[in-house]
């Protein structure tokens, strides 16, 4: 059991909800948001369910018990069950002032009974909002998503903040290489894995490079079958939790997705300094200010994604050095001590709103 650290009294103290079935995503979330608060001094813990909780165990995280019935749709009518959570709560806030970031809406209407008093922040994982009602403030990671969340929740606080991004001090890839194309992603319909593997057909014979599909999903053996068929050189190095590592030089990453919301993924790349070929939605959009940190292509679109991999790989160090430039840029946007003053000055309007 990890030690329960002594309450503090001013200030805040965080909690973040995340019951969740995959890896990836929200679990990278709950990470770099127990990131943010501890670089900024807040104690916090985490109730997590998912596949990462030897990761956050490994990483020091306070993780708390998941209580039984917690994200059941009846749970608010049996909230009197859950006083041992509560007290557990109450004994590591102490005085301080209680934030809860819950990434898993099913538990919201039984968390806002039984702290009543409670910031509670939901970020946006998906485009489907309406379950966030009950949140203080509701987190959006892109332009299209502030849009959506504000027509859809009137009079609940919307705000496009981002996700927090604590750099791990990485350094960019210095052993050359040949030119390599890389997916990094589960294998769904979602991030699209069959456009990247159509657009490496369309390119003229011996001049495709090399293409690494990285990570699994049910969409894998699909893509293996086409790998196989298309007689190119493309290897599945399987789901790597540092992808990263396995980098050099000539690597380029491809996200060709068809939704995201502020994808870690490309905040990954461009602290590692990798160049980027990316499909030109809001979140990736969002990520990569319009173009400036990489290069677009029209979601879905083969065709033009052949044409962005035959760009990106005649002038990989320009593409390169566009990947920099986002580097650069990650300390302002997405840092903990930015994110943390843009998330405390909403707090602070949520507590002036709360005693108006």
């Amino acid at each position: 059991m990890t030690r329960v650290p002594a309450p503090v009294s001013p200030g805040y103290f965080a909690l973040q909800i995340a019951l969740v079935k995959g890896r990836g995503g929200i679990g990278t979330a709950v990470a770099q948001y127990d990131a943010m608060f501890r670089a900024n001094g807040i104690p916090t813990a985490i109730v997590y369910e998912g596949p990462q909780v030897e990761a956050l165990q490994q990483a020091g995280q306070d993780l708390m018990p998941v209580p039984g019935l917690l994200a059941h749709p009846a749970a608010s009518i049996v909230s009197f069950l859950f006083g041992g959570f509560r007290r557990d709560v109450l004994r590591r806030q102490g005085t301080a002032r209680l934030i809860m970031v819950v990434h898993s809406d099913r538990s919201l209407s039984v968390l806002r009974k039984i702290f009543p008093n409670a910031i509670i922040v939901t970020p946006c994982h998906s485009d489907k909002v309406k379950r966030k009602r009950l949140a203080n403030l509701v987190v959006t990671l892109n332009s299209s998503q502030q849009q959506i969340a504000s027509d859809a929740l009137p009079g609940v606080r919307v705000a496009m903040l981002g996700n927090p991004y604590a750099s791990g001090a990485v350094e960019p890839p210095s052993v050359d290489g040949p030119v390599r194309l890389n997916f990094v992603a589960r294998h769904t319909d979602i991030k699209d894995p069959m456009t990247l593997l159509g657009a490496a057909m369309l390119l003229p014979a011996g001049r495709c490079p090399p293409i690494r599909f990285f990570g699994e999903g049910p969409l894998l053996e699909t893509v293996k079958a086409g790998a196989a068929a298309s007689g190119l050189d493309i290897t599945f190095p399987g789901w790597h939790d540092q992808p990263f590592s396995q980098f050099h030089k000539g690597d380029i990453l491809v996200l060709p997705s068809r939704w995201e919301g502020l994808p870690y993924l490309l905040l990954e790349a461009m602290d590692h300094g990798v160049p980027i070929v990316a499909s030109d939605i809001a979140g990736n959009r969002a990520a990569l200010q319009d173009g400036a940190f990489g290069l677009l292509f029209r979601a879905g679109d083969a065709e033009t994604l052949a044409s962005a991999i035959r760009a990106a790989v005649s002038d990989i160090d320009a593409l390169r050095e566009k990947s920099l430039s986002g580097r650069a840029s990650l300390q302002e946007r997405f840092s903990a001590t930015a994110f943390w003053s843009r998330l405390a000055a909403e707090c602070t309007k949520i507590s002036g709103d709360k005693h108006d």
